[in-house]
């Protein structure tokens, strides 16, 4: 997985919050060398299924593939690489910008979706077992 990779995970934010903690209790110990600091703009974490049955509907995942890449200029160019009506596309957009999954450069005349952060790929994690995702109702960044 690249530098660049927006990391999305479901269920596994007790795992982040003590790696996290890991990684600051050996920068504080002074360690160098190997990387230390979490580049928390390329993880995601969806404690709730609601956010994931959105995020994995096929029609968000095409579109998370067209933004990774075919890299559209606008909202219309994105419907028109996945062949879909544009009111469409935009409504579906939003869904993933307010899940945290993308954003929007705005020049003003158009909003160019964008992978959050600026990642160039998406790495999609699942962990059930003992701490099951299923009755919290949370995603957290």
């Amino acid at each position: 997985m690249g530098t660049d990779t927006l990391r999305i995970t479901v269920g596994q934010g007790e795992e982040h919050r003590t790696a996290a903690r890991e990684r600051l209790r050996r920068a504080e110990a002074g360690e160098r060398g190997e990387r230390i600091e979490q580049d928390a703009q390329f993880v995601l974490n969806f404690e709730d299924f609601g956010d994931v049955e959105t995020l994995m509907r096929t029609s968000n995942l095409d579109l998370l593939e067209a933004i990774a890449t075919q890299r559209p200029e606008s909202i219309r160019q994105t419907a028109a690489v996945v062949d879909r009506d544009y009111r469409e596309v935009h409504r579906n957009l939003e869904q993933l910008e307010s899940l945290g999954v993308i954003e929007f450069d705005d020049d003003g005349q158009t909003k160019r979706p964008i992978l959050r952060g600026g990642a160039d790929s998406v790495d999609i994690s699942f962990s059930i077992g003992s701490n099951s995702v299923g009755d919290r109702h949370e995603a957290s960044a």
